[in-house]
């Protein structure tokens, strides 16, 4: 993730190039697979990120409010922007996306993207990019609608029309409901971009969906090896090997 080798990352190594939603996400994923549970707020560095997850110490100092300010666009009281209007903006370097040999078995893919998701990239000359589109849509999606805060990235997906126009749908028990928010997605050969635009009545409240929560929301934490004791020395290592390369 950091783009150095295990061996060099220590203590006081800086995670601040994961300090994005992506980056988060690629950590949460990580420590899932090594049976650990992340960090409610960001750890400034590797040796923070350690103390966090062990238990052993608070977590580093960080600035939470700042680091999440990219997604709380909605005002506090859930209420439209002008004119009804509520839009999301989310961007994302290209490469910062992790490179897979196997992209329907790579965890991060697998747990990000749906499979017609992950279908539709695969055949591309460069999934990265449309990855990292379909990425920018959901978080632009979850910045223009609170009620999708909560809502498993894997359960919302891109499509596209006859036409080829992109859309959005989530996924229910009967089958992926579109959802009537306008989306637009662009890219570079570095940066990917995503606009979403829902209509509201002026100065209506936006609920969340009492639906939408119960189907695509985490499933309750059970039991992990994340109980288990391990040593300092593994403990250290596994990190350091998720977060270096």
């Amino acid at each position: 993730m950091l783009m150095v080798p295990a061996a060099d990352v220590r203590s006081e190594t800086s995670l601040a190039a994961l300090n994005t939603s992506l980056g988060s996400a690629r950590i949460r994923l990580g420590l899932k697979r090594l049976g650990l549970n992340a960090p409610a707020t960001p750890a400034a560095t590797f040796g923070g990120l350690v103390a966090a997850v062990t238990g052993e110490a608070a977590p580093a100092a960080s600035a939470p409010a700042a680091a999440r300010v990219r997604t709380a666009h909605a005002s506090a009281d859930g209420n439209a922007g002008l004119g009804g209007l509520q839009v999301g903006l989310d961007v994302e370097d290209i490469r910062s996306l992790p490179v897979a040999a196997d992209y329907w078995e790579h965890e991060f893919y697998s747990g990000t993207f749906a499979r017609s998701e992950i279908a539709y990239s695969v055949l591309q000359t460069d999934p990265r990019t449309h990855f990292a589109g379909f990425w920018c849509a959901k978080e632009a999606l979850r910045k223009c609608d609170a009620s999708f805060a909560a809502t498993t990235l894997n359960q919302l997906a891109v499509a596209h029309d006859v036409d080829g126009r992109p859309y959005l749908t989530q996924a229910t028990a009967d089958g992926p409901e579109r959802l009537p928010h306008a989306v637009s997605i662009s890219h570079t050969a570095e940066v990917a971009t995503a606009v979403v635009v829902a209509q509201t009545a002026p100065n209506a409240v936006v609920a969340p969906v009492p639906e939408r929560a119960a189907v695509a929301s985490t499933p309750p934490a059970t039991a992990s090896a994340s109980n288990a004791p391990v040593s300092e020395s593994k403990k250290h290592s596994g990190l350091a090997r998720f977060l270096g390369v």
